[in-house]
This record gives structure tokens, C-alpha cells and sequence, in this order.
């Protein structure tokens, strides 16, 4: 399989899914191994719109269709802004006619955001379709929200899972492996997956809205899904290991996060100047 996506699309800007059935991705992180990760210093954007024709963007090997200029200039300008990385999983259900057993389901993302606190919290993300873990949270209506911690850990499940899901059960027989992550199946039919490891912060379980459009909204080639959170659980993630000389534990950590083709950490804070005497 190809190891390549690209979270650019031009529909949602960064705010995509990368489970699509077939070679189309949304995520353009060639995967590496487990050794080579690291943490480096930060870097300015590659690229703006507007850019000058002779400093073209560097071309999105994915893009399955004509961009119009506005298109291209809005992906790009897209990239400038952080989002949050998290993981999606869910279960397709068993087939007798077939002897298929549920099969689980997950997909990387970018597109994740709280919507409405009350009466019970809300949550929202965007997929485009066809898509594997699309299939399965239409059909159990169930899916769970790992995010990510802001590490190595963290990319290299986000990584692993934006590969998509073809292999089905394989996809997480090997997470264990190649991220130290493993998952938990649901303990009755269309329960979906929980991943524990040190990259995962927290799990949010949630079902679909009922209301409007069943939780699910198309717009063109993607559906808004609507979700509200049941749960939230601990992940697995501790003490983060030595780095710059201080160990950090769960609470002092935030998500993961996706600009311009790279994960990153959460950086420098802007305060009013009040704040500093």
C-alpha cells in the first residue's frame, strides 16, 4: 500500500479524513519508522497564496481533480493554521451472509471540534466519502475520539492509521508493533475500538445525533458527522521520557497538532504585556 496522504484538501482546507476507500488520502506524511522519529525546531510555512508563479507550491501528488486558483490559494492558506490530530475509530458490522465478523475501523484526522456544550455536549468532524470508517459509524452509529498527545508517540499513531484501513483487522494487529499502542474491542456487536498508549491522552465515546439528518450532513463529497459525547476515558499516555532535561506528565501536555504537512507542539504563548508587570 501507499504510504502517503495529504490533509490539504481543497473542500475542507487541513480539515480532512484519511481512511477514503481506493488511493485517494488527505494526509502527505510519508511514513517512517519507528526509530526515526523526532522532535525538530520549528519552520516557516513553505508556501502562501498569492505565491508568485516562478515560487510555485510544492504539487499535492493526490489531487484527484482540477483546482481552480481560488481552490488552490484556500488549501494553501489552509496549512497556515494549526489543527488539532485525532484519531477516529469505529466497527464495521458483522455480515452472515458472508461470515465476515465486525471488523475495526479508524481513520486519522484533522477536522475535529467541539460544537455545543448543552444540553449535552456535542461534537463534529468531517469526512469525505466513499470511506471505510465512514461506512461503519453510518451503520453502528457509534465511534470513539482518541486525542493524541503532542509527541513522538502521538505522530506515530496518527501516522500509522492515515495509511488507511484496507487491511482491515491487520491495520491494528500491527499498531501494537510499530507504535506501542494496542486497542481493545468492544465488547458487544458495532462497540467500537479503544486504543490505549502512551500517545493517546483521552478517549471520548459518542453516538450520533439524532437530529438534524440523523447526525449526518452531506455537503457535496463530504458529511459533516454530528456526535454526542457519552464518556470521556483516560488514555494510556504517562510520563512523556526525558527531553530538554524536564519529564512531562498527562495534565501538563496538550493535543497534537497538524500545519503545513507536519505534526507539531503547541509553542510560545501571546499575553498582554499587563500580564508580565
Amino acid at each position: 500500500m501507499h504510504r502517503a496522504a495529504q490533509f490539504s484538501q481543497a473542500t475542507s482546507g487541513s480539515n480532512s479524513n484519511t481512511s477514503q476507500r481506493g488511493h485517494h488520502r488527505n494526509l502527505h506524511i510519508t511514513a517512517s519508522q519507528h526509530h526515526s522519529w523526532t522532535i525538530t525546531p520549528p519552520r516557516e510555512p513553505s508556501a502562501h497564496p498569492h505565491a508568485s508563479p516562478t515560487t510555485p507550491p510544492p504539487p499535492t501528488p493526490t489531487d484527484g481533480h482540477h483546482l481552480t486558483p481560488l481552490s488552490r490559494d484556500l488549501r494553501t492558506l489552509m496549512r497556515l493554521l494549526p489543527h488539532s490530530v485525532v484519531v477516529c475509530t469505529s466497527t464495521s458490522p458483522s455480515n452472515p451472509k458472508t461470515h465476515r465478523p465486525p471488523t475495526p475501523r479508524a481513520m486519522t484526522m484533522s477536522s475535529f471540534t467541539s460544537l455545543a456544550l448543552t444540553p449535552t455536549p456535542v461534537v463534529s468532524f468531517n469526512i469525505s466519502v466513499p470511506s471505510r470508517t465512514y461506512d461503519a459509524v453510518e451503520a453502528t452509529r457509534r465511534f470513539n475520539i482518541h486525542v493524541l498527545a503532542d509527541d513522538v508517540n502521538g505522530a506515530r499513531i496518527a501516522d500509522w492509521l492515515a495509511k488507511g484501513n484496507a487491511g482491515g483487522r491487520k491495520v491494528f494487529e500491527t499498531l501494537e508493533k510499530e507504535c506501542e499502542c494496542t486497542f481493545l474491542e468492544g465488547g458487544t456487536e458495532g462497540e467500537p475500538p479503544v486504543l490505549k498508549g502512551e500517545g493517546v491522552l483521552y478517549v471520548l465515546r459518542c453516538r450520533l445525533l439524532e437530529e438534524p439528518d440523523r447526525g449526518l450532513v452531506r455537503v457535496r463529497d463530504h458529511v459533516i458527522v454530528l456526535g454526542e459525547v457519552i464518556e470521556i476515558l483516560e488514555g494510556g499516555a504517562g510520563v512523556e521520557g526525558e527531553r530538554e532535561g524536564k519529564r512531562k506528565r498527562k495534565h501538563e501536555r496538550f493535543g497534537l497538532l497538524y500545519a503545513d504537512r507536519r505534526y507539531r507542539q503547541l509553542g510560545n504563548c501571546i499575553t498582554p504585556a499587563k500580564d508580565h508587570g
